[in-house]
């Protein structure tokens, strides 16, 4: 069971997308460039290294991109969009090993399906899920995990690389709808870095080289706390009866 602190964290950028949505005006920045929000979408910019690792070789960012869209199938059904449009295009150059994400505290991740859309020869060799159940680099605790073909091993083609796309269709099978921002939650904090709203590991940066590093989608601490203080206005949870 999570803490309230801990579910309160979690929280703090469904506020954030309910004030944007709503047109409150904060007195700080609503989110950093690398997130935007609409009403039926969430795209995380993965652009920045935390670990201290290799950072991709590129100048163009984000390197990496996921974006949730629940335009699509019914009301228990988000589509996922990762795209690495600014990783090396080489398939023996940067590639996405790991790709994790969050979903909402209230909910259970183990009650979600995944179906593929779209992989382009980049398909994961598996896709787990579980509460807090999967680390970026010993720093934020995520609920979903892809796993993409390691660098070395395997058939170098089915790496996720500059250029590709994956697509898949996540489905809630438990009771309760689903949304784009029911993947907006801050990682349960693990020490390290602390905390992160998406995270990937990249393999061979910069350009192909031996390293490896971690990227993610950093929050701005002080709109955090001050979205945080609105949620007893806003309410804690965004639920639609019809899209």
């Amino acid at each position: 069971m999570l803490s309230k602190a801990v579910l309160l964290w979690k929280m703090v950028p469904l506020a954030c997308a309910t004030v944007l949505a709503a047109g409150i005006v904060l007195l700080a920045p609503a989110a950093r460039a690398g997130i935007i929000v609409t009403d039926n979408t969430v795209s995380f910019g993965l652009d920045e290294e935390f670990s201290g690792g290799e950072a991709p070789g590129s100048a163009t960012l984000p390197w990496v991109t996921a974006t949730f869209d629940d335009t699509f199938g019914g009301s228990q059904t988000v589509r996922l969009t990762m795209s690495a449009d600014n990783l090396g295009p080489n398939k023996n150059g940067e590639n996405i090993n790991l790709f994790l994400f969050n979903f909402d505290p209230l909910l259970d991740p183990n009650l979600l399906t995944f179906t593929v859309v779209d992989f382009q020869d980049s398909e994961p060799d598996a896709i787990n899920t579980g509460i807090d159940a999967f680390m970026a680099n010993g720093d934020g605790n995520f609920d979903i995990a892809f796993l993409f073909p390691p660098p070395i091993a395997g058939n170098s083609n089915a790496r996720f690389t500059g250029g590709e796309t994956v697509i898949y269709d996540i489905t809630y099978t438990g009771a309760e709808d689903i949304f784009a921002s029911s993947f907006f939650f801050f990682s349960d904090m693990g020490g390290g870095q602390g905390s992160f709203i998406s995270a990937a590991q990249i393999q061979m940066t910069p350009d192909g080289g031996s390293g490896s590093g971690w990227i993610g989608v950093i929050p701005e601490p002080s709109t955090g706390l001050l979205v945080g203080l609105g949620l007893a206005a806003l309410g804690l949870g965004r639920r639609r009866g019809n899209r």
